[in-house]
């Protein structure tokens, strides 16, 4: 760079640095976020090394969630796989309302769709909508090992919102039902749905409803730990006896 000369990308780390990113427009905004979000060389993480700060916290933005999340759901609608994948991973801890229609279209975007729903729970906890966007997402098709995976992790961190949530107990039981359908025809991730499933729900270990979804995931499973978790938890709950299993 010649003496004296001042590029924007210049400018734009100048204001970052000072604390002053609020005032940047929102195209600078996007372009610092970019430049954020692009990709790093290097080695593996030294274990002492300090954490990195929160995407928020590197912007100096004085904590306008709102302003870093309208700009996020831009970049995550270009044509640039990475950063539109790094921006919605992003979304899945800065969703707001403003960006749930954009999030639901998401859902069945093989690319993106297990990030989309895990924005959409974030930004609107277990309602009707978010849970219809769930099941859009776990029966969207084609299957693959990749994506049963994806979407068993999806269910176990939607679980999780029944816990600060607070749904109704029918908005409850919705959640945990969707979640039952794809337990009982999951491939790959029977034990973490199975896991998160018996975090939720006190009655499920020993009931006749588990025993129907682990017999019914039971010839489809990937690998072999799939199987045997699903053969010994099976085994465990026809020895109860199964008559005395709740319903």
């Amino acid at each position: 760079m010649r003496p004296g000369k001042i590029t924007y990308m210049s400018i734009a780390a100048m204001a970052v640095a000072g604390g002053i990113a609020q005032t940047l427009s929102d195209a600078e905004l996007k372009q610092e976020v970019v430049q954020q979000l692009s990709p790093r060389c290097g080695g593996q993480k030294l274990r002492d090394e300090p954490r990195r700060e929160e995407l928020i916290d590197r912007l100096e933005l004085g904590g306008d969630t709102n302003r870093l999340a309208h700009v996020l759901a831009e970049l995550a609608q270009t044509n640039d796989a990475w950063y539109a994948k790094m921006a919605m991973w992003q979304l899945e801890k800065y969703a707001t309302s403003e960006q749930l229609p954009f999030l639901y279209s998401c859902a069945t975007n093989p690319a993106v769709g297990n990030m989309a729903v895990k924005a959409v729970f974030h930004a609107e906890g277990v309602t009707s909508n978010s849970v219809a966007v769930l099941e859009r997402y776990l029966t969207f098709e084609p299957a693959t090992n990749e994506n049963m995976y994806d979407k068993s992790v999806v269910c176990r961190e939607a679980l999780s919102h029944l816990k600060t949530s607070m749904p109704t107990s029918p908005m409850r039981t919705l959640m945990i039902d969707a979640v039952r359908r794809f337990a009982s025809g999951v491939s790959l991730g029977n034990s973490m749905v199975d896991a998160a499933l018996l975090d939720t729900d006190s009655t499920y270990r020993y009931s006749k409803r588990r025993l129907a979804d682990m017999r019914a995931a039971y010839p489809r499973c990937f690998n072999e730990y799939q199987t045997n978790y699903v053969a010994n938890a099976i085994s465990e709950l026809v020895a109860y006896p199964e008559s005395d299993l709740v319903d």
